[in-house]
């Protein structure tokens, strides 16, 4: 049976870190905020921290699964090859759904972490769509909670919890992997 690992968890959670510890294991990986961030520069939109949350808000106001379906067609292109595919990037229900009415299994996964430990994740990472700020931290929160990111991950199949070490975290993704496949 095709398995889809569905990753969701709030900014600075790890579904980078987890999503190339799968790419190590050979796993494809499907990044969902890279189909926004790509979309955007094709329209010529700035891309910083509250250009693509208010970009992402806007599109999923028209359709919750908007930016499930900008990567939809590679993820069952890939499916015909590979038994398991990793997403990272759910962000409501609504694509939860969406990806069960096709003809494989979903093993949606939430990354947890610490608070002040993924704020400071962001801030050391140095990426142009995250934030600086504390404040900035809460309203990019508060974003994704609007999304609905809580609902996914409180009602999720796995839990990772990344406070540790790589090391721990890649022992846990291995046993998740035997208990998904």
């Amino acid at each position: 049976m095709k398995i889809v690992i569905a990753l969701t968890g709030m900014p600075g959670s790890g579904k980078t870190t987890v999503s190339n510890i799968f790419k190590e294991k050979g796993f494809k990986v499907l990044i969902m905020g890279d189909a926004v961030r790509k979309e955007m520069q094709e329209k010529k939109i700035e891309i910083n921290n509250r250009s693509l949350r208010n970009y992402v808000l806007k599109i999923r106001k028209i359709d919750q699964n908007y930016v499930l379906n900008l990567v939809k067609k590679e993820l069952n292109d890939l499916l015909k090859t590979e038994e398991i595919v990793i997403l990272d990037g759910i962000r409501n229900m609504s694509e939860i759904k969406e990806l069960k009415k096709e003809a494989f299994k979903v093993a949606s996964v939430a990354l947890i972490a610490d608070k002040a430990l993924r704020f400071d994740r962001i801030r050391s990472r140095n990426n142009s769509s995250d934030v600086s700020t504390f404040e900035e931290f809460e309203w990019r929160e508060g974003k994704e909670l609007k999304f609905g990111c809580g609902d996914v991950i409180a009602s999720s199949d796995y839990f990772l919890i990344n406070n540790t070490t790589v090391e721990i975290l890649r022992k846990d993704i291995d046993r998740l992997i035997l208990r998904v496949s």
